[in-house]
């Protein structure tokens, strides 16, 4: 897809806040690429809109903050990684979002990117996300999730100090951070003991922001993300694969999963409630981190069962293959997750709870398998 820009307009606007933060801000305004026609008609922006920069747009947390934003009036410009392949499956849920292609590593493309959108706000979702596969490109990890961090960081202070703002920025950072022997629930000030290249990348970026925060009085947030789903999430992950099986077990099909272990605990909430955090920390007044999570740990014996109960089958082990080898014990066996800031200081707290969560996954699965139809505005 191309990002060749539109015609340009200039418009400016303020904004008001603790004199620390008070910024005055120039924005361009761009008009979108055109959508596809599986897309729903989008709300076109105002002249004077501000502008969100979304990296990793094609993913389940860039669709559902780009959506928010631009239910509020927001112009959201969206990156994916050249050549990918996932836009074509997001793009029923993306329409309105300027979509350019761009690498992460790339720090004169963001450069560009910054000078050309002018953008209010900017949520880094982009990144290697695969936790175990990690250890088959530790170099591109670190390259994509650490240091083009620091590069973009370094690049906002020199864009605010060429122009006289910076825009906020966001990170998004990961409960696996954490390690593998953690205890009880998990608060912002934990200290990280990553034992993953994935997860060593997330902390490095995290305490990037905290200091160029500190530093250079960036408005920078780390936004401590435990596990996330929606009916939107790509298939490699596994409550993805858990909901398509009951579907497919439901219709009668010869269906199996293969997994590692049945009591892995995690903190699983809604990508949905978790967009609604992201985009309340750059909201905020004063930057922070913040702990996104629902404070309620489930199993995947738990996730298997409730989503089995959602076809009326009780049969889920039946269906599921233990192969303990794909479990690393440098893994945390257990995640949970205090949310206590953000619920305090953003009023947040999660709407979607577990079972809604999951029986949404499959009845959306069961939808796509009946209409052959993978990918639509009527599953949102």
């Amino acid at each position: 897809m191309s990002d060749t820009p539109g015609l340009l307009q200039r418009d400016a606007f303020v904004t008001i806040g603790p004199s620390r933060w008070q910024e005055s801000l120039v924005v361009e305004t761009m008009r979108p690429v055109s959508s596809s026609a599986s897309a729903p008609a989008a709300v076109v922006p105002s002249a004077d809109a501000p502008v969100a920069l979304v990296t990793g747009v094609a993913g389940q947390d860039g669709m559902y903050v780009s959506r928010l934003l631009m239910e509020r009036g927001w112009r959201v410009v969206g990156t994916i990684r050249p050549g990918s392949r996932s836009v074509d499956r997001m793009r029923a849920y993306i329409g309105g979002v300027e979509i350019v292609e761009h690498d992460q590593r790339d720090v004169e493309g963001f450069a560009a990117l910054l000078r050309r959108h002018r953008p209010r706000s900017i949520y880094n979702l982009a990144g290697f996300s695969a936790v175990q596969a990690s250890w088959q490109a530790a170099t591109e990890v670190m390259m994509t999730n650490s240091v083009a961090v620091v590069e973009m960081l370094e690049e906002v202070v020199r864009f605010r100090d060429e122009v006289g703002f910076a825009p906020r920025f966001l990170q998004a950072s990961s409960a696996e951070m954490f390690g593998p022997e953690t205890v009880g629930r998990l608060t912002e000030g934990i200290a990280h003991d990553p034992r993953t290249p994935y997860a060593v990348s997330k902390s490095a970026a995290h305490y990037a922001v905290n200091a160029y925060r500190d530093r250079h009085e960036v408005f920078g947030c780390g936004m401590i993300l435990f596990n996330h789903e929606s009916p939107f999430r790509g298939r490699q992950f596994v409550a993805g694969r858990i909901a398509r099986l009951a579907a497919e077990v439901s219709l009668g099909r010869d269906a199996r999963i293969t997994l590692g272990s049945l009591d892995v605990e995690r903190d699983w909430g809604s990508a949905s409630d978790v967009a609604t955090a992201l985009v309340a920390a750059l909201d905020h007044e004063a930057p922070a981190d913040y702990v996104v999570a629902t404070g309620e740990s489930r199993t995947l014996r738990d996730m298997l069962q409730v989503a089995f109960a959602a076809v009326g089958r009780d049969d889920a082990l039946d269906h599921v293959d233990l192969q303990p080898s794909m479990w690393s014990t440098i893994q945390a066996s257990s995640l949970l997750g205090d949310a206590g800031r953000a619920r305090e200081r953003l009023g947040w707290q999660p709407m979607v709870d577990f079972e809604t969560l999951v029986k949404d996954m499959v009845q959306t699965d069961l939808r796509r398998l009946a209409t052959g139809v993978e990918e639509s505005a009527d599953y949102l």
